[in-house]
């Protein structure tokens, strides 16, 4: 029987976010998910640890992935910031002035937006930058390429027809570990993410941002979404810095008079970028 913990994260083998496991989780094995639900699933009932991928620098927040760890109930542990290299993908014969058709996840389509606009491609979305690598192997037509990571260059089934395709060439990744168990307890906890519902009430929003402000909390991230099912009201992700945990307790007590929900998704180490 294998000893070794498991951490699932969403993808298949070659994607983005096994590359990230592999090298800061080395001594894990690695479950691979098609979808988030799957993931949450995954870990709130075998592994007890995943990783999800929530917002991209120029793709913008993974809505679903944000609304799925919501309401999971599961905590974030820790954040990893990961530098993503897209490149377009073809089988071995292939040339790029062929190629009519793209296949990738939604988020690397859009990352790559311009490169595809360019040339006129096609697009096909599908559930995973890696696991569109093997479904043009699959698919055998040279006419069709993926966009995925340039690590796949080591596989000789496969030709890497051009690097370096993402809009912007600082193209980042932000992952979250999540789950029931702490991995690092040792490490030092300084950022916060949290979901805030303000009170239908004029100024509410602005009275909870101003109790950061006195109480001098630097905001790293506030961003409205809709909530589901409640037209034209909304929900607030809202990321700090904040190490002290006597001025969290004091920041949810002021937070609670003047808002409807104050909820906690996780206090752990801020990325090193």
């Amino acid at each position: 029987m294998n000893s070794k913990k498991i951490i699932a994260y969403q993808g298949s083998s070659g994607s983005y976010s096994e590359e990230l496991l592999k090298k800061e989780y080395p001594d894990y094995l690695y479950h691979p998910t098609e979808t988030f639900t799957e993931l949450i699933s995954y870990v709130k009932s075998d592994s007890g640890i995943g990783l999800l991928p929530v917002e991209n620098s120029i793709a913008g927040t993974v809505n679903e992935a944000y609304e799925e760890l919501i309401d999971s109930g599961l905590k974030i542990f820790a954040e990893y910031v990961h530098r993503i290299n897209h490149s377009l993908i073809g089988l071995v014969g292939s040339d790029i002035s062929n190629i009519t058709n793209i296949i990738s996840h939604p988020q690397a389509l859009q990352q790559c937006s311009k490169f595809i606009q360019k040339h006129k491609f096609r697009i096909t979305p599908v559930f995973d930058t890696a696991g569109s690598v093997f479904e043009i192997l699959e698919k055998n037509e040279l006419t069709t390429a993926a966009i995925a990571g340039e690590h796949f260059e080591s596989d000789e089934r496969f030709l890497i027809l051009e690097k370096n395709i993402s809009n912007h060439e600082e193209n980042y990744t932000r992952f979250l570990l999540i789950g029931n168990i702490d991995l690092d307890q040792k490490q030092m906890k300084n950022k916060v993410s949290s979901v805030l519902i303000s009170d239908d009430k004029p100024g509410s929003l602005l009275q909870s941002l101003n109790i950061f402000s006195e109480m001098d909390i630097n905001l790293t991230k506030l961003e409205s979404r809709p909530i589901l099912g409640r037209p034209w009201e909304y929900k607030f992700y809202i990321d700090y810095e904040l190490e002290n945990l006597e001025k969290q307790s004091e920041l949810e007590k002021k937070i609670s008079k003047v808002s409807k929900e104050f909820k906690l998704l996780g206090h752990y180490p801020k990325a090193i970028q």
